[in-house]
């Protein structure tokens, strides 16, 4: 019984199939990009590190992730012990330069009874080598006075540039000279994709880049590939033609290529023996099953490689009931 069902569907599949009606559609040249796809972030493309000139006590002016203008004050460094040294010092400079006139009107006076021949050499020498000596304590003194004077002025700590500041060091954080204070991300910010290192080759600089984000939609340039791959993910740097936030997530596109081909639904293409292919229709109602070469694969049409004359007929609807030359009803 089976057997004689089996023979009755081989011999009557061509007549159910002779009556396929299709409808047709004729190809449309188009010239596409190829792209490949990828994650990305929104990275800063310059880093400044700025650090504290002064010892002292952090007192934040701006808070961690602020935007900040050039000379904008970040934060300042205070140190009550300096600022009491620096009251000494000022005392002290005052009090040589006193000390000094005394003994140099004493000197001057020594001098002269010393020309005069009225004087001992001795007293003139000892109070030459005593001016001497208050002099060079009070250039010791001055330089003293000034290295701390130049670090109250450095105490006010000023943004370099515009910018987004991270890093920030917490308020009442004990600061010595050189300490880290913050980082100051440029607003010239790139964009970091990470691209499966079986791409990595095909990315060159100049290439074009569609980026998608919760931000605005724009287009980028590849800058840089870096060779390093970490998780079969290379970094590929691109420069977006907006400004976009730091840390934005991106969705890429890298154009590889521009391609010429026809581009039909995907209603159209059959897979026979896992090779995807058309039915094209001749003139006598025919279908005829034309193999080809996908170029971009998209949601519901598909750019092919293969080119056709512009009255060909391609089967769409049912195109899937076909097989090759069989008669159809074209509608």
């Amino acid at each position: 019984m089976l057997k004689r069902i089996i023979i009755f569907t081989l011999f009557t599949l061509p007549v159910f199939a002779a009556s396929v009606a299709v409808s047709v559609i004729k190809p449309v040249t188009r010239t596409m990009p190829i792209t490949i796809e990828a994650n990305g972030v929104v990275t800063s493309k310059n880093k400044t590190l700025i650090t504290s000139r002064t010892t002292g006590i952090m007192h934040a002016a701006v808070t961690q992730n602020a935007f900040v203008h050039k000379n904008e004050i970040i934060a300042k460094v205070s140190n009550p012990l300096r600022d009491k040294k620096l009251r000494f010092f000022k005392n002290r400079l005052t009090l040589q330069k006193k000390e000094m006139k005394i003994e140099q009107n004493k000197l001057d006076t020594v001098k002269k009874k010393y020309d005069m021949g009225v004087g001992s050499k001795d007293n003139y020498l000892s109070e030459k080598l005593l001016v001497e000596q208050l002099i060079g304590t009070n250039n010791t003194t001055k330089h003293e006075y000034q290295a701390l004077q130049l670090e109250q002025k450095n105490e006010t700590v000023y943004a370099p540039d515009n910018g987004v500041i991270t890093n920030l060091q917490a308020d009442n954080t004990y600061l010595i000279y050189g300490s880290p204070i913050a980082d100051l991300l440029n607003t010239n910010n790139d964009v970091k994709l990470f691209v499966d290192t079986a791409y990595a080759k095909q990315i060159k600089k100049g290439m074009k880049v569609l980026l998608q984000n919760s931000y605005k939609d724009c287009e980028a340039t590849v800058v840089h590939v870096l060779q390093k791959s970490t998780h079969n993910l290379v970094e590929v740097i691109v420069q977006p033609n907006i400004k976009l936030p730091l840390d934005l997530n991106i969705d890429a596109k890298i154009v590889l290529k521009d391609v010429k081909g026809t581009l039909i639904p995907k209603e159209a293409i059959v897979l026979v023996n896992n090779h995807p292919g058309v039915y094209v229709i001749d003139t006598k109602s025919i279908a005829h099953l034309h193999f080809i070469t996908i170029e971009k694969d998209m949601i519901s049409s598909a750019l092919i490689k293969d080119t056709f004359a512009k009255d060909t007929k391609i089967a769409l609807k049912n195109a899937y009931m076909l097989h090759d030359n069989l008669e159809v009803s074209v509608k």
